[in-house]
């Protein structure tokens, strides 16, 4: 019988916060663009569990609530709980409870280098354009499928073989 593929999607979603709360780290492959420029779409992020009251504005948190996943960055906290907002969007979150936040994204894996998860200096002029342009993120996102050299599996079907795994050999889950 086959399963409808929201209800497969929405158990991945659901595996992922269970391997993150009970192992204390997980990797999942990013599909939207809400956190350009400083996380792709494609990217892989590592997220660890951490102590949400120990974290602080500016880092990129990972968070579970009503069955959807969210990595969006931490700007502030309030007595209503954690709030959270996409770099190229122009609302925040509606408030995290502690018990929603899964972890930190401690690493970013982009085209087979490591890219540090703090936002760079020019993220902040890129935010700005994002923000207030959706034609700007198309074009960068379009360029960058342009630009972006052929993905292992693309360069493994091109040969006939194999797709290599990325990562040393560690799965990641695709969302």
């Amino acid at each position: 019988m086959a399963v409808p593929s929201d209800l497969r999607e929405a158990v991945k979603r659901t595996l992922v916060a269970d391997v993150a709360r009970s192992f204390g780290q997980v990797r999942l492959k990013v599909t939207g663009s809400s956190m350009l420029p400083a996380v792709w779409p494609g990217d892989i992020v590592t997220v660890s569990r951490c102590n949400p009251s120990e974290l602080s504005p500016g880092q990129i948190v990972l968070c579970f609530r009503d069955g959807e996943l969210v990595a969006h960055r931490l700007t502030g906290k309030s007595v209503d709980g954690y709030i959270t907002r996409g770099d190229s969007l122009c609302h925040y979150d509606r408030p995290f409870r502690e018990d929603e936040i899964l972890g930190e994204v401690v690493s970013i894996h982009r085209d087979g280098r490591q890219v540090d998860p703090s936002p760079a200096w020019w993220h902040g002029a890129g935010r700005f354009l994002l923000r207030r342009s959706q034609l700007s993120a198309r074009v960068l996102l379009g360029l960058k499928r342009r630009l972006s050299p052929p993905t292992l599996a693309a360069k493994a079907a091109a040969e006939g073989g194999a797709p290599a795994t990325p990562l040393s050999g560690k799965r990641a889950v695709n969302l």
